[in-house]
């Protein structure tokens, strides 16, 4: 019995549709294992082992943030991160309580949330389009400040004021008619301020709501800073590219074209500042080349994280970009990549390597100006920056070799 080749290649060419419900991807069978490990259609697990919950691909980011019941949550009270499960799994008795006592300081919080990014989004977005919303905010933080802790406290006061009163009055006895009249009056204004309490509690709901509505029109805002900051950023290296080419003044703009990159990063504790209050969160680095007429490649990096390391962690990624003599490359980009965070003083640099992935999208040949980044969010704790030389003179060094 021989291998029918002739039958085998004609399988191998056959179109196939996707078997992910919902996706309309077509190619051969060569192709569909390939497609298969990126299909945003494909059922996954989740990255939390106890999480036993299974969603499509392109859902992954979704349920981490809001969805997955073992994400970490900070308490909305006592700020600390803890599993979104052991929130839920609190007794009702122990859940009402902890709603009750951080009822005040809970709108407090979420309005001071939205103050927060006053800031940020008058350096971008035109001050006619969030001058309306602030100033709503703003007449809700001083409704919520001079009323509703004051009312809350009143109301709380005279309930368990009225509450004893009526418990001495009927433990006397309450015989004669002018005490259980007392009483039924007193009963009364129990029942109005009880309901002078409900009502202040669905008045605060509905400014929660409000101040969610203030959050999600902030959160849009937000997502198109983001859009800016890499739109820029891409601009940025464009006109970089054209200042190489301007005869006598490319001297001031030197491209590598060995692989290796030496990127000096000035003013270090403002960019860093700039990364935390979200102004510019990300940097680009001049292109590089591997060669002459090699593949153009750029670093990028976030001084206050992204992903996993936000906040935590300074995060370096490589980027294969758009070049010119692509058609002449070998695609996909299979290189090792050496990331190193340069120690200016004893030479104990910090250096993470990896072997580009062929299957990636981050290695195939460029469709726009730039492929999706692939590194390390993880690179380096901002804690440790200090431990060592890596900043000196308010600089850094980053330097990524390819071979």
């Amino acid at each position: 019995v021989f291998p029918d080749v002739f039958t085998k290649r004609e399988l191998n060419n056959l179109r196939l549709h996707c078997p992910n419900t919902g996706c309309s991807w077509i190619c051969t069978n060569e192709e569909m294992q390939k497609h298969d490990a990126e299909c945003a259609f494909r059922l996954i697990s989740c990255i939390h082992t106890q999480c036993k919950d299974k969603f499509l691909r392109s859902h992954l980011g979704e349920h981490l943030q809001s969805e997955c019941k073992y994400r970490n949550v900070k308490c909305q009270y006592c700020r600390k991160d803890v599993p979104f499960a052991s929130i839920q799994s609190l007794k009702r008795k122990e859940l009402r309580q902890h709603a009750n006592d951080g009822l005040i300081n809970h709108v407090r919080l979420m309005l001071q949330y939205i103050l927060s990014f006053v800031s940020q989004l008058s350096n971008y977005i035109p001050r006619t389009e969030f001058t309306g919303m602030m100033q709503k905010v703003g007449n809700d933080i001083t409704e919520v400040r001079s009323g509703l802790a004051e009312k809350f406290v009143m109301v709380v006061g005279k309930l368990t004021g009225l509450e004893r009163r009526i418990e001495g009055l009927e433990s006397s006895g309450g015989g004669d008619g002018r005490n259980r009249n007392e009483v039924q009056e007193l009963k009364s204004k129990l029942r109005d301020l009880t309901t002078e309490s409900s009502n202040l509690r669905e008045r605060n709901m509905s400014l929660e709501r409000e101040v969610r509505d203030k959050i999600s029109i902030i959160d849009r805002l937000r997502s198109r800073m983001d859009q800016m900051d890499e739109s820029l950023a891409l601009n940025t290296v464009k006109l970089t590219d054209l200042e190489s080419q301007r005869g006598p003044r490319a001297q001031q703009v030197i491209h590598s074209y060995n692989g290796t990159l030496l990127w000096k990063i000035e003013s270090y504790q403002r960019k860093r500042q700039d990364a935390i209050n979200g102004v510019k969160t990300a940097l680009y680095s001049p292109p590089f080349y591997s060669a002459q007429y090699g593949y153009k490649m750029c670093a990028k990096i976030y001084m206050n994280g992204d992903g996993f390391g936000k906040g935590s962690h300074l995060s370096l990624f490589f980027v294969v970009m758009r070049g010119d003599f692509d058609a002449l490359q070998t695609w996909p980009f299979q290189k090792k990549i050496t990331m190193m965070l340069l120690d200016q003083g004893n030479g104990d640099h910090m250096i993470d390597a990896f072997n580009s992935d062929p299957q990636s999208s981050s290695f195939q040949r460029p469709k726009s100006d730039m492929n999706i980044a692939s590194g390390s969010p993880l690179f380096m704790p901002l804690d440790s920056l200090n431990n060592r030389q890596y900043i000196k003179d308010d600089v850094l060094f980053i330097k990524i070799i390819v071979d």
